[in-house]
């Protein structure tokens, strides 16, 4: 019986049905109203008897019932209707849902995407989607050996807290004296030279918590970030790399230095604890996605953590992959996109990328000069050979130039636009074949 009530009223159904019990009850609480009304004033005391036989009290409490209930439903019926028939971008429609669903958009669970990467490449995109209407949770890659996240990480046996740090300053709400206070790098000063203040910051929170994940989620508190950001694993790991001479090297800063083509990517120690923050992060997001950033120190680094790429592969989330602009001198050397997308596919354990996001333009010739000076070349988008291993490509102008080449932040922040909402179309529209 419950079953077939449920079915039968339920609020995406049919709107008529729920337009009935919305007059009916509107109709009973103001016959509620009347009879009470006369029975107290103009039937007194006569309408004692009158009151008795229909209860008026109840009457209005069921009357109410039925109006409250018949309205929350209606509204939500109201609101899928809005989404079937997408008239969103249509002023009156728009101010409509703004007043009707005002309060029911604070409850609502915001679309949630999970970023996995490291280095520059991640806190830039970041700070680019921040103010973007999602739940962004940053799963930082913590390897690094380099700089003060390096000197920390020998002196103070604790997780490099530099790619952790540039996450939270991207991530906070405002460009405050805090957030570059975090940024501050000490200049000639004996042992704190080349030491950033928030690095030592989160250095001093975890000696004072015990814990790095605690003192990265009490830094959060402290700058007010808009989302989360979580180590991958609170495990202290360094990079391995094989290379195509059959040499190996320990150590990410090692790895960049030896300039050859890497073959195989592995952690020492092989089996680091996951932090289960996210794996349960990955586990709730709507979209996953990796990069940009360093291919073989950044990205794949996070699905090396056992645990991570069974998530992911188990997770109906769409897996989306933001290849870089320019090859890195050391790791990428004249790899095109399809290569950056088959290292992940072939180097780790990952099965699925949906969808693979690829700068299709070159940048002006004298600032590709001073690039190649240095041995980084554009990566050619290679969409054929990407869309031939069943993936999809978004191939559009990602370019920022300045003195440096990279993703134009309001660029790629409308493509991933553009991808969660078609996320949340196919979403919707899966509910609603289940329905039926």
């Amino acid at each position: 019986m419950f079953l077939f009530l449920r079915r039968k009223l339920h609020y995406q159904i049919r709107a008529r049905r729920w337009v009935f019990f919305l007059i009916i009850g509107l109709v009973m609480m103001c016959f509620g109203v009347i009879i009470t009304a006369l029975s107290a004033i103009i039937l007194f005391p006569a309408g004692l008897e009158t009151v008795r036989s229909f209860h008026p009290v109840a009457l209005g409490i069921t009357a109410l019932t039925a109006f409250l209930f018949s309205y929350y439903w209606f509204s939500l019926g109201l609101k899928v209707a809005f989404d079937i028939l997408d008239i969103r971008d249509h002023s009156i429609s728009t101010k409509i849902r703004e007043f009707v669903f005002k309060r029911a958009h604070s409850a609502e669970k915001l679309f949630s995407v999970a970023v996995l990467g490291g280095g520059t490449g991640l806190s830039s995109l970041l700070k680019g989607i921040k103010e973007l209407p999602i739940e962004l949770t940053a799963i930082v890659t913590v390897t690094d050996d380099g700089g003060s996240s390096g000197r920390l990480r020998k002196e103070l046996q604790i997780l490099p807290p530099g790619d952790i740090r540039n996450c939270l300053v991207a991530l906070s709400r405002s460009e405050s004296m805090l957030s570059k206070l975090f940024q501050y790098r000490f200049g000639e000063g004996g042992e704190i030279e080349g030491h950033s203040f928030g690095n030592l910051f989160i250095a001093a929170m975890t000696g004072i918590l015990g814990d790095f994940s605690s003192a990265v989620r009490e830094v959060s508190n402290i700058l007010a970030i808009k989302g989360h950001v979580i180590p991958v694993t609170n495990d202290n790991v360094q990079l391995v790399a094989s290379f195509e001479d059959g040499t190996s090297v320990t150590g990410e800063t090692a790895i960049c230095l030896e300039k050859k083509r890497i073959t195989k990517m592995c952690l020492f120690p092989d089996r680091p604890a996951p932090n289960f923050e996210a794996l349960s992060a990955i586990d709730d997001a709507n979209m996953i996605i990796l990069g940009p950033g360093s291919l073989y120190t950044s990205i794949i680094p996070n699905l090396l953590v056992p645990g991570v790429v069974d998530h992911i592969n188990n997770s109906d989330s769409k897996v989306v992959y933001i290849c870089n602009v320019m090859t890195q001198h050391g790791e990428t050397d004249s790899y095109s996109a399809v290569d950056h997308v088959s290292a992940i596919l072939n180097t780790t354990g990952l099965k699925k990328i949906d969808v693979v996001i690829v700068n299709s333009r070159r940048a002006a010739k004298p600032l590709m000069q001073k690039y190649e000076n240095k041995n980084q070349f554009w990566v050619p988008p290679t969409v054929k050979k990407i869309e031939d291993l069943g993936i999809r490509v978004v191939a559009t102008d990602l370019l920022s130039e300045s003195d440096m080449l990279r993703h134009n932040p309001i660029a790629l922040a409308g493509v991933l636009m553009m991808l969660i909402g078609e996320t949340e179309e196919q979403c919707i529209t899966k509910e609603q074949n289940m329905i039926y």
